[in-house]
C-alpha cells in the first residue's frame, strides 16, 4: 500500500517537513517501528526511529528525520486511520435471517446469518446487523448504525444514527426492580424503554436496562466501554466517557462531559454535574457538584504494610475518644 506523503499531510492537516512526493507503505507503532512506515508519536525517540521509519507525525520540532508537525497527534492519527484504513461492511440480507412482519429495511442494510428481527422493526439506511444478533419488536435503528454479532436488543428500543454496539451487549433487559413485602419479593414489570442517541458507542458485554415506565437514556456522543452496567431509568449525559466496569444504579443522572474511570460505582438517584471526573475504583454515594475531580480509591501497596496501616485505622475511634476526654 502506497500513501504519498503530500496526501498524508493534507489528511492530517499538518505542516510538511519532508519530501511530499515520497511515500510510506503503512503505519507502525513507536514501540515497534518498521521500515518504510509512518509513526505517530509525542515526545519521539528520534534515535530509535531514524533510519527505520520513513516519516514521523508529531507535535514537536524534530531534526534529522522527515516529519509532519500537527497540533494534536491523536486527532491526526484518527484522521489518518479513517482516510486510509476505512472500516468496511457488507450489504445484503442473509437467507438464514429471520425477519418479522412489518419490518422496514433501508437502502444498503446488511443483515447477517442467523439474525432474528422481530415485528415492526425499522432499520435505517446503511444499518449493519451482524450474525447471531436479536432485535426485538418495535425497535428503531437509525442510519449508519452498526450492531456487531451476538448483540441482544429487547423490544421498544430506540437507537439513533451512527451508533456502534459491540458483541455481547444487552440493551433493554428488565431493570433490577422489586418490592420487598411481607408476602415476599414482588417483581416490578418494567414497561419502559431504552433510548440511545446519535454517535454513541456501546462496548462489548455492556448491559443497559430498560426503564420501569419512562426511558433509560444514553445521550449523544457518549462512549461506553466494555463491561459497563447502566441501571434502569438512568439518564447519561452528552459526551460522557464510562470506562470498563463502571456500574450505575437506577435513576442516576449525569451531566455533559462526565468521565467515570474504571470500576467507579454510583448509587441510585445520584446526580453528577457537568465536567466531573471520578477516578478509578471510587464509590459515589451522593450528588457531585460540576467542574470538579473526585476520587476515594486506594492504590495497591505492599501487603504487610497495608495490614499495619489497617491496624492503625481500627484504633482511630479509640484515639479520638481519648483526645476528647483529655
Amino acid at each position: 500500500m502506497k500513501i504519498y506523503i503530500k496526501d498524508l499531510a493534507r489528511v492530517v492537516e499538518g505542516e510538511l517537513f519532508a519530501n511530499g512526493e515520497d511515500y510510506v507503505i503503512g503505519i507502525s507503532s513507536p514501540e515497534n517501528p518498521k521500515e518504510g512506515t509512518v509513526v505517530f508519536c509525542r515526545r519521539c525517540d528520534v534515535e530509535k526511529l531514524r533510519g527505520r521509519v520513513k516519516l514521523v507525525v508529531t507535535d514537536e520540532n524534530l531534526s534529522g528525520i522527515p516529519y509532519i508537525k500537527v497540533g494534536d497527534v491523536k486527532e491526526a492519527l484518527a484522521r489518518f486511520l479513517s482516510a486510509f484504513f476505512p472500516e468496511e461492511h457488507p450489504t445484503g440480507i442473509s437467507s438464514k435471517a429471520s425477519i418479522g412482519e412489518g419490518t422496514e429495511l433501508g437502502e444498503g442494510v446488511y443483515v447477517g446469518d442467523f439474525v432474528v428481527i422481530g415485528r415492526n422493526v425499522k432499520l435505517g439506511r446503511n444499518v449493519k446487523v451482524y450474525p447471531f444478533t436479536y432485535i426485538g419488536d418495535n425497535t428503531v435503528v437509525g442510519e449508519g448504525s452498526v450492531i456487531f454479532s451476538g448483540v441482544h436488543i429487547y423490544r421498544n428500543t430506540v437507537i439513533g444514527r451512527y451508533v456502534r454496539i459491540h458483541s455481547g451487549a444487552v440493551i433493554g433487559a428488565d431493570g433490577f426492580g422489586y418490592h420487598i413485602s411481607p408476602k415476599g419479593i414482588i417483581k416490578l414489570n418494567h414497561i419502559g424503554s431504552v433510548v440511545i442517541e446519535d454517535f454513541v458507542e456501546i462496548g462489548a458485554n455492556t448491559t443497559i436496562d430498560r426503564a420501569l415506565i419512562d426511558a433509560t437514556r444514553i445521550r449523544k456522543e457518549t462512549k461506553v466501554d466494555n463491561l459497563v452496567m447502566v441501571g434502569h431509568n438512568c439518564d447519561v449525559g452528552e459526551r460522557n466517557i464510562l470506562v470498563s466496569q463502571v456500574g450505575l444504579s437506577g435513576s442516576v443522572r449525569t451531566g455533559r462531559n462526565v468521565i467515570l474511570a474504571g470500576q467507579v460505582g454510583v448509587a441510585d438517584h445520584v446526580r453528577i454535574g457537568d465536567d466531573v471526573v471520578v477516578t478509578a475504583k471510587s464509590g459515589v454515594a451522593s450528588d457531585l457538584e460540576g467542574g470538579k475531580t473526585y476520587g476515594a480509591n486506594l492504590p495497591a501497596i505492599e501487603w504487610s504494610r497495608w495490614k499495619r496501616i489497617y491496624v492503625y485505622i481500627l484504633k482511630l475511634p479509640e484515639l479520638f475518644r481519648r483526645k476528647r476526654n483529655s
